[in-house]
């Protein structure tokens, strides 16, 4: 429920009705608004619990039978289990004295969407961003199955800060679950005639396509400042019969309009004042709306439901299309609208492809004139000849993939050119071998950059094979091609194969180069990303503050390669455990990639979700979220939807979502995360075993704790058959599985693996975090186990001494270990020690992970222990009224 004014202090009105001066344990302060399925009131709690504003929805009379009641109660714990960032929270409920149901709602202090878009001048592409939070929130209630069937302005209020608030979620089915099968006519009740769907108005079977369409409607009116249809004046039966049998026009038609407003009060709409408020002139507005703007938003008004988009989520995703500017579902499916489309999106990258090639091909040109110089004079013209004939014929037959008689479908793709590209070298050039080397090699870095591994391997193993028959085991090319082979292995996740050969192209460009080449610096950069993925973190900081000074020595502070070995030092110090300092190095990285490189850079994205990734781990979970949304905004425009960088960001925005409650937003990405890995780099890639230990460790949130078990072990499986049983992150994972087995009630399963874990920690030094995690979890195991107390207590204290050195106050880490440490104290009747501890952590987790997460209900469920073992029932009963209901799930029992 909402407030329009933006006054800060509310002051008592008119004296509300007798039947409503209080309902339940809340004074009413005054009316907000009264319509035709009952009225809502501004209120206060009553009762000194707290003191906070609510809205209270009281419904009309009427709505009071056995059943309605029964039907309310049985809906309303439905309703308040809807969590999501842009849906006003159901607090309370219940029914006043006069036996009418009412709803305590979250009070959202701002304005409708309409009057904060049109305040504030926000532009299309604003609104647009804007409403695809809208679009979240309804998708959110759609999957755990409830419709809104009320969508308009009027229920989405957008607060000061610019988050949209959805209202009155669920009203509808919560007064009648039988409704949505019943005749509801443009007079009823449950719907808006301006904003509902030909179904609604026929008084036909309501479906989450009746809130597609109603979206439909309020992005209509976002865009244009009209409704679809001539709403003014006209009687319910007419709207009724416009909206099931007129066509609406065209939104880029209908900003030249003069009409009046159907809002209460609202002036005279025209061209002028509609543009004025979104993109400044008419034209301007019009141009912005015609083509995709006008498909979208008329395939979301379709009259009929199966012809609209098929979800909320797939009209959002458009939109997200529309706003990259990729093809979208709605628009034209011809070649040439998709191709027009991908030179737009890409016309840098078009450029720079063409202008790689030609430098490639002019490369090609010197290596040849060179190589025939001591030839005869005739010889060599005719050579250059050839050779540029040759290139040039390779160039433009590349480009020919976009003729629509030789393109694989209507769209153009990059991997489409590369892979006719790398077909052409393959087959050709036999008599030209340096210049099919150097083509080779510069394909193969590409399809490496694209994630496409498999295709880059063969182009780079075989220009490193030409390069060594044309140049002998000691050349710069040789050490070019040993170094792109190396990176790729890398990407692979094979280090074996990877480090003999990083390390024999740093050795031969030092010997050929000198030590302060920048090819010197770029393989001492190779080797230490090698080292620092096996967990070297030492070796390979050495080597990354090596190449930084030679790199800083050549071309200063303000540079690309500056910037990303800053990245990888800030790696290393995250590994060793020193968050702040690799934060400090993120965020120097970050600073010079927009300054050098802009914003919508891959690599600014790239050390975002660095940066983002060390927020998670200092417990800063709001500031690591915009990064994560950031980063993955630009991977997805400048490298499409299919990127492993893509599933890395997904990954890590699952990730904060996760530690944050949000297991419904998590899920979905973290899923997408998986199918991204699983189709670019295959079955038993490293990352696609971090990307599966992740989903696992939502699932175990969630309860799920099979499923999370058959992950763990999936993952840890795969890791150790690709790089070895001595991974970092695999210590991560046994970790995870073992406080799993705690979960689950297999102490003894789980001490195996916790002291495995803890064991490969301790080699990498005992003061680490990671070092203070294991700790943590053993002791936990032990206690449970009701084994070793004396053991169980030193290592919760070794833990927390860790966790508090390394760490921030109030971080969760810190709560963990004064969790275990809290119930070491609770077994040996150390209650009064106990007790601080254990309160402390339960409101760390709370504050910074919120109410219902695995953390905070065994935080409140071991002081109810506490309370219960020390003879105080009183108290436990009172912290036990705060655990919540679990979440019925058979794997959780």
């Amino acid at each position: 429920m909402a407030e329009t004014e933006p006054t800060q202090t509310l002051q008592l009105e008119a004296e509300p009705p007798p039947a409503h001066r209080r309902i339940g344990p809340y004074q009413v302060l005054r009316e907000l608004s009264h319509g035709g399925m009952g009225t809502v009131f501004l209120a206060a709690r009553a009762d000194d619990q707290y003191q906070k504003r609510v809205a209270i929805k009281v419904v009309k009379a009427g709505m009071d039978s056995e059943d309605d009641v029964r039907h309310f109660r049985r809906e309303r714990q439905i309703l308040a289990s809807l969590d999501h960032p842009n849906i006003a929270r159901l607090l309370d409920g219940g029914v006043t004295d006069q036996r009418l149901p009412y709803f305590v709602m979250e009070f959202v202090q701002g304005q409708t969407i309409e009057e904060y878009c049109d305040h504030r001048g926000l532009s299309v592409a604003d609104r647009l961003r804007l409403f695809r939070d809208v679009c979240s929130a309804v998708q959110y209630a759609h999957r755990n199955l409830i419709v809104h069937r009320d969508i308009k302005p009027g229920n989405i209020m957008v607060t000061a800060d610019g988050v949209p608030k959805l209202l009155d979620f669920g009203i509808a089915k919560l007064l009648n679950p039988e409704l949505a099968g019943e005749a509801a006519t443009a007079t009823g009740l449950v719907m808006t005639p301006e904003f509902a769907s030909p179904e609604q108005a026929r008084g036909e079977l309501i479906t989450t396509a009746t809130d597609v369409y109603s979206l439909g409607v309020v992005l209509y009116r976002l865009l244009t400042g009209h409704h679809p249809y001539v709403m003014k004046g006209r009687s319910a039966v007419d709207i009724a019969r416009s909206v099931i049998e007129a066509e609406p026009e065209k939104p880029s038609t209908a900003v030249a309009r003069t009409e009046e407003d159907i809002r209460p009060g609202g002036q005279a709409i025209t061209a002028a004042t509609v543009s004025r408020t979104r993109e400044g002139t008419p034209e301007k507005l019009r141009r912005r709306l015609q083509g995709d703007l006008d498909n979208i938003v008329l395939m979301a008004l379709r009259k009929e439901p199966h012809r609209r988009y098929p979800s909320v989520e797939a009209f959002s995703e458009d939109i997200e299309r529309y706003l990259e500017g990729r093809p979208v579902l709605a628009g034209k499916g011809s070649w040439s609208y998709r191709m027009a489309k991908f030179v737009r999106r890409n016309a840098l990258a078009v450029a720079a492809a063409v202008v790689a090639f030609v430098l490639v091909a002019g490369f090609g040109v010197a290596m040849a004139f060179q190589s025939s110089r001591t030839s005869r004079a005739l010889a060599t013209a005719e050579r250059e000849r050839l050779t540029a004939e040759r290139v040039s014929s390779f160039l433009v037959d590349l480009f020919k993939v976009s003729d629509p008689s030789v393109a694989k479908g209507n769209a153009v793709t990059a991997r489409e050119i590369l892979d006719t590209g790398s077909a052409k070298i393959e087959a050709g050039l036999e008599d030209q071998p340096a210049v099919r080397a150097t083509l080779m090699e510069t394909m193969g870095r590409v399809y490496d950059n694209l994630g496409l591994y498999d295709r880059a391997l063969p182009l780079l193993q075989e220009a490193l094979e030409i390069r060594r028959g044309v140049h002998g085991t000691d050349h710069v090319d040789v050490a070019a091609s040993l170094n792109a082979l190396a990176n790729l292995r890398l990407h692979k996740g094979d280090y074996a194969g990877a480090e003999p050969l990083a390390r024999e192209a740093l050795a031969m460009r030092r010997k050929l180069l000198g030590s302060e080449s920048p090819d010197v610096a770029a393989s001492l950069n190779l080797l230490a990303n090698l080292l620092r993925d096996k967990g070297d973190y030492t070796g390979a900081e050495l080597l990354y503050r090596e190449a930084l000074a030679i790199r800083r020595k050549l071309v200063g502070n303000e540079n690309k390669d500056v910037a990303l070995i800053l990245n990888n030092l800030g790696n290393v110090l995250w590994g060793k455990g020193d968050l702040k300092g690799a934060e400090r190095f993120y965020r120097e990285a970050v600073a010079i990639l927009r300054k050098v490189l802009g914003n919508d850079h891959p690599s600014t994205a790239f050390c975002l979700v660095n940066l983002g990734g060390v927020l998670v781990e200092e417990g800063d979970y709001t500031g690591a979220a915009p990064l994560f949304q950031e980063a993955l905004a630009i991977q997805r425009k400048a490298l499409g939807n299919e990127h492993p960088d893509v599933a890395h960001t997904l990954q890590g925005l699952a990730i904060v979502r996760t530690f944050r409650g949000d297991y419904a937003g998590a899920e979905p990405l973290i899923r997408e995360a998986i199918a991204i890995d699983r189709k670019a780099l295959g079955n038993e890639h490293p990352r696609l075993g971090e990307a599966l230990a992740t989903l696992a460790e939502l699932l175990q949130e969630e309860r799920d704790y099979s499923g999370a078990e058959r992950l763990y072990r999936e993952a840890l499986a795969m890791r150790r058959k690709t790089i070895g049983g001595d991974d970092p992150f695999d210590a991560y994972i046994l970790n995870d599985l073992a406080t799993l087995l705690v979960d689950k009630g297999d102490y003894a399963g789980a001490e195996p693996i916790a002291r495995e874990a803890l064991a490969m920690r301790r080699k990498l030094g005992n003061e680490s975090r990671d070092v203070g995690t294991s700790l943590a979890t053993l002791a936990d195991v032990l206690v449970h186990r009701h084994a070793k107390p004396e053991e169980a207590q030193a290592l919760a204290r070794e833990a927390l001494a860790i966790r508090r050195k390394a760490l921030p106050d109030q971080h969760p880490e810190i709560a963990n270990s004064e969790k275990v440490l809290g119930t070491c104290l609770t077994e040996e009747h150390r209650f009064a020690e106990a007790e601080p501890l254990l309160l402390a952590s339960y409101a760390t987790f709370k504050t910074r992970r919120g109410a219902a997460t695995r953390d905070t209900r065994d935080s409140l469920e071991r002081i109810v222990s506490l309370y219960e073992a020390w003879g105080k029932p009183e108290t436990a009963a009172q912290y036990k009224a705060l655990l919540p209901n679990p979440a019925t799930n058979a794997s959780a029992k």
